[in-house]
């Protein structure tokens, strides 16, 4: 048996994360993971990756990690993380009494009880389009999360917005066909390609080489892996940059819009309303109006 599987595992603790007992919610980002010893944790843990591979490992199994995957770690399980390549990932954790049983009928959402209510490990491949869709829910519940402000009312945000994450991810768990999930991992060479050209414009040719597909085939994988065409789902992403660009503050939105490879800001404006439902403008609102 290996060594870091046989060594006897660190018990991260609720206390070391959680300042505010008012709340026991924190949004960590790992930018990038690094190599982690097996490990447990006195709270719960979803993380959900945004870029760059890597393996998480139990003391059972291990599963490979790039884009899109979730995984679940319920308090007294056990995981690490090896052979990492450029691993970003989102840490959502809550202590055990952070979600109570007066939750509607959340325990009643079939998926909810295969992810969350499992003792071990479990893990989930999101399709690009519910991971685009997904990704602005993981930031603002990191932002309110990190609001120490009394009296703001980030508390009962960061909460809700964690209950729609969680609703989220059971509905797509329930309702995803396993066969989708093979079609995304089979285009993660193409995934890789629009992350690291995000900034520029690409072409379906340049795609298919990659893909070793043609157009036709590249279009359908991607139609039942995204509900998208390539290109349009490389709009997403870099729309998804933008959303994190604006965040950072400092920019004008056509520098926003430039740097994600929009050149005529009517341009930018309307992609970016069309993927996140408002303007680049009322977008960056949200993160100033609260947090400045």
């Amino acid at each position: 048996m290996p060594d870091h599987l046989t060594m006897d595992p660190t018990i991260l603790k609720e206390s070391t994360y959680f300042h505010d007992p008012t709340l026991r919610l924190k949004v960590v980002k790992r930018d990038p993971e690094i190599p982690y010893r097996l490990h447990g944790h006195e709270f719960h843990e979803l993380a959900v990756v945004q870029s760059g591979r890597g393996i998480t490992y139990t003391p059972e199994t291990e599963y490979s990690l790039a884009e899109g995957s979730v995984f679940y770690v319920p308090p007294g399980a056990q995981h690490g993380y090896k052979s990492l390549d450029h691993l970003v990932l989102y840490n959502i954790i809550w202590g055990d009494s952070l979600i109570k049983k007066q939750t509607f009928d959340l325990d009643q959402l079939p998926g909810y009880s295969s992810l969350f209510r499992s003792s071990s490990v479990t893990v989930m491949h999101l399709s690009p389009s519910h991971f685009t869709e997904l990704l602005p829910i993981i930031q603002l519940l990191e932002k309110e999360s990190d609001d120490l402000s009394y009296g703001s009312g980030s508390r009962i945000v960061a909460y809700a917005y964690l209950l729609e994450l969680l609703v989220a991810l059971s509905r797509i768990f329930d309702e995803t066909p396993s066969s989708v999930n093979r079609t995304a991992r089979l285009l993660w060479d193409v995934f890789s390609h629009m992350d690291e050209h995000l900034d520029v414009p690409i072409s379906t040719e340049e795609l298919t080489t990659i893909a070793a597909m043609s157009s036709s085939t590249l279009n359908r994988a991607f139609k039942r892996a995204t509900g998208l065409s390539p290109i349009e789902f490389h709009i997403h992403k870099r729309i998804a940059k933008a959303c994190t660009l604006i965040q950072q503050r400092g920019l004008s939105m056509a520098q926003v819009g430039e740097a994600c490879g929009f050149a005529d800001p009517n341009y930018f404006s309307r992609q970016f309303r069309k993927v996140m439902g408002m303007s680049p403008k009322q977008y960056q609102r949200i993160f100033t109006s609260r947090f400045t």
